[in-house]
């Protein structure tokens, strides 16, 4: 018996081509570049098979230890404020706004992004300029006159008070206004940095 010819029944059939020769490997994608070992972003594989980068932790601020940093940074940056104006003989705004740095520095860093702290920077920053005039009342009031601390904010407050609110002039509402305004916005800075 012998072998039909192809296209002896039923349709031609097409010369064979190089792809279907017996013997032969399969076709194969053109080869590719591999991938580069730069950084990948978080959730795609990582190069070469290995296992994919693990995101950062997430850090989370402190509001508590960011209220007590930035309370004795207000009592420090008060004192040294009215110390400044004693010495100096003058008050400049650079005193007011550094104040505010200082409270907003470490209730941002060591708090992170927590929405009240920059209300607590408005208000220690404003805290803190008011200690400073009041410290450095005391300081003229106690060189001219040789009162203590007791006496000058103790049973003498009133007269104390009476005396800032009469050197008390639109400088000093400016000089709140900064402080209050930096206070806020310089937290909330530091905060969403750290």
């Amino acid at each position: 018996m012998t072998t039909p010819e192809p296209g002896q029944f039923g349709p031609p059939v097409p010369p064979p081509t190089p792809a279907q020769t017996p013997l032969q490997a399969p076709p194969q994608a053109p080869p590719t570049a591999p991938p580069s070992a730069g950084p990948q972003a978080y959730g795609q594989g990582a190069p070469y098979g290995y296992a994919p980068m693990a995101p950062p932790p997430v850090r989370r601020g402190n509001p508590g230890a960011a209220i007590a940093v930035g309370f004795g940074a207000m009592l420090a940056g008060g004192l040294l404020y009215g110390f400044i104006m004693k010495t100096t003989d003058s008050q400049w705004s650079y005193f007011a706004l550094a104040l505010a740095l200082a409270v907003a520095f470490g209730l941002g860093k060591v708090g992170g992004r927590h929405p009240v702290l920059p209300l607590f920077g408005l208000l220690f920053s404003v805290l803190g300029v008011f200690i400073g005039q009041l410290f450095y009342i005391y300081l003229v009031v106690h060189q001219q006159y040789g009162l203590g601390f007791g006496e000058v904010f103790g049973s003498d407050f009133s007269d104390t008070m009476s005396g800032w609110h009469e050197l008390m002039d639109a400088k000093d509402i400016l000089f709140y206004g900064l402080a209050a305004f930096e206070g806020f916005v310089l937290t909330r800075r530091f905060g969403a940095a750290s």
